[in-house]
């Protein structure tokens, strides 16, 4: 019924997405912005750009890449999607030196006091190490300072003319964020990439952080949400703390003034007066609320779906959604372990989306491992590659924001929440399009964001969009190639030169230190 419903409305989608291009390109020329959350409009503007640059080195931001849609052929082989968001990195830090992908080994910086920021020096990207000394903020503001209207030079001073109260490493001033992973330090993340398909212009949907990004992936929004959770020293997360709110646009300030909002972002560091006045449209909001979730229509088409995520966990935002938290679908919402296990008993859903325990998530600082939390991601891949579900099945894994981390390439500017700066991508499957990378891998110039993702699953069983986001996004269109699969599975080893994370046993519950690497709050 679903493959049914998907080919009966493919027509109707390819005449939105020649509607999309058409309202984007009129956004384009305008410069002023798109529509809001879920507002009119398709997708607007890119930042204001402040220079050009090789790969955006130096100070000026590479140019911001045109919008782009697409629609999905009739009759895709794939049934079965895995979407895996992990923490905190930018595309560069993982990918700055991938052979064909934009990248840079040096970047701008900015000066900043009260009144304002200037450029300031560009400087050499370091080589990073497997455990980063400590976090990076990556705040919403932090991120509209690190692309500062196009330059994308302003990480290392992320909280621009505001007077720093906090520790300044923490924003980028001890340049621990202008580093890059290669080869020798993420070798099977750059196997995967030599083999299937690496996207460099997949950016997150908005400028941080980590749980209105989570919103995202499920939700093609963030209800408008721009900050974390207010209070963590209650029992309880989300709905089950009664404690707990969030900083977001007042949603029809939001959408009454979004050219305004626009125009702060793209000059947040002009003076010290625009930060101010940009959070003069900021309210709170309860974390127990109700917006449409993609799983609502999962639900009610009869596809099988999961999400893999840690009670109580900050980015398990499945447990902020009232009627998932409050009602039957709250059933499919189990603990990350039970992926692997599924799958080995052929079990797997039809949609799973994957969020790690903390200690593999990736997020920096605090003696958290890329290494391990590599290895944890092999162990999600291999599973699949093992089963029969690997002939049908898509793999995307993102990381959730830019993490305080350096990245050159200026994000398109499509409404008041983002985009921000780009995710490292890697796309997993027998149909992903060939290219000449080391094994055949492709790096793709598409712009994505998280709501591709949701797209692709939308056109595949046949739903309808929920938010202008998912109805603008590319299906990952670039990514794919249906006419010419390639079958052969990459089963890669965990490595053994992590501090943790060499074993099997170390993913599993019993392992007294699945959560608590790092901080509780990553």
């Amino acid at each position: 019924m679903a493959r049914r419903r998907a080919a009966q409305r493919r027509g109707f989608v390819a005449f939105l997405a020649l509607v999309a291009l058409v309202v984007a390109v009129f956004a384009w020329a305008r410069s002023d912005g798109g529509g809001g959350e879920q507002a009119r409009g398709g997708h607007g503007s890119g930042q204001a750009n402040g220079g050009g640059g090789n790969g955006g080195s130096g100070n000026g931001g590479a140019e911001s890449p045109s919008p782009t849609t697409g629609v999905l052929p009739q009759d895709v082989p794939i049934e079965h999607v895995v979407f895996i968001v992990k923490e905190n990195r930018s595309f560069n830090n993982y990918f700055a030196t991938y052979p064909g992908a934009e990248g840079a080994t040096e970047g701008g910086t900015i000066t900043c006091d009260e009144n304002g920021c200037e450029d300031g020096p560009v400087v050499q990207l370091t080589k990073g190490s497997d455990v980063y000394p400590h976090d990076l903020t990556h705040c919403f503001r932090c991120g509209l300072t690190a692309i500062n209207g196009g330059k994308m030079n302003g990480f290392n001073r992320m909280n621009g003319p505001i007077p720093q109260s906090e520790n300044a490493d923490l924003y980028g001033a001890d340049l621990t964020n202008y580093s890059y992973l290669d080869r020798e330090v993420i070798p099977n993340y750059w196997a995967y990439a030599d083999r299937f398909v690496l996207a460099d212009h997949f950016f997150t949907p908005m400028y941080g952080p980590t749980l209105p990004e989570h919103l995202y992936a499920i939700a093609a929004q963030s209800n408008y949400i721009v900050d974390n959770k207010s209070t963590t020293d209650h029992e309880g997360s989300y709905c089950d703390d009664p404690t707990e709110y969030a900083t977001r646009f007042i949603p029809h300030e939001a959408r009454a003034n979004e050219e305004r909002i626009m125009e702060l972002e793209r000059r947040i560091t002009a003076n010290g007066d625009n930060t101010y006045e940009l959070g003069s449209y900021w309210g709170k909001v309860r974390l127990c609320f109700d917006i449409p979730v993609l799983p609502d229509q999962l639900e009610e088409a009869g596809i099988s779906w999961r999400y893999y995520a840690t009670y109580n966990a900050w980015m398990n935002v499945m447990q902020m959604i009232e009627h998932v938290r409050y009602g039957p679908m709250w059933d499919q919402v189990v603990e990350p372990d039970r992926f692997v296990k599924d799958v080995n008993r052929n079990d797997m859903p039809q949609v799973s989306w994957i969020i790690p325990p903390e200690s593999y998530n990736e997020h920096p600082g605090e003696g958290k491992s890329t290494c391990a939390g590599e290895n944890w991601t092999v162990n999600q891949v291999n599973a699949v590659m093992k089963s029969p579900y690997w002939r049908s099945t898509l793999i995307v894994v993102v990381w959730d924001d830019f993490g305080g981390f350096y990245d050159p390439v200026l994000p398109p500017q499509y409404d008041v929440m983002g985009l921000g700066p780009r995710t490292p991508a890697l796309i997993i499957s027998p149909y992903t399009r060939q290219g000449e990378g080391l094994e055949g891998g492709y790096v793709d110039k598409t712009v994505y964001e998280f709501s591709s993702v949701l797209a692709f699953i939308e056109q595949l069983f046949g739903l309808d969009p929920m938010t202008e986001r998912d109805a603008n996004a590319s299906p990952l269109a670039g990514a794919l190639d249906f006419e010419n699969p390639n079958f052969d599975k990459l089963v890669l080893p965990l490595r053994q030169d992590c501090p943790y994370g060499t074993t099997l046993a170390q993913f599993q519950p019993s392992w007294p230190l699945l959560r608590t690497i790092g901080s509780p709050f990553d």
